[in-house]
């Protein structure tokens, strides 16, 4: 497995008002050809932002890791 986690410093979810925001990525291997994408957002907020947290998603980083996906297998042969 391979874990990469990264805290947000400005812009993003910080633009909300959160004051902590971590992302992680832990990618785990299925076989050769395949792995699975494990995603987490951690936050730190005020009571405030009850609102806002329904809009945290993991959304965006899916869609980035599908993208990575294709491009990686469409250029397999290059690597």
């Amino acid at each position: 497995n391979r874990v990469k986690e990264t805290e947000v410093l400005e812009g993003g979810y910080k633009d909300l008002g959160f004051d902590v925001v971590r992302i992680r990525l832990e990618i785990v291997e299925k076989d050769s050809e395949s792995c699975m994408v494990r995603s987490t957002i951690e936050y730190e907020g005020d009571e405030k932002l009850a609102d806002v947290v329904s809009h945290v998603n993991v959304k965006p980083l899916e869609m980035m890791a599908e993208i990575i996906g294709k491009h990686l297998c469409q250029n397999k042969s290059t690597l």
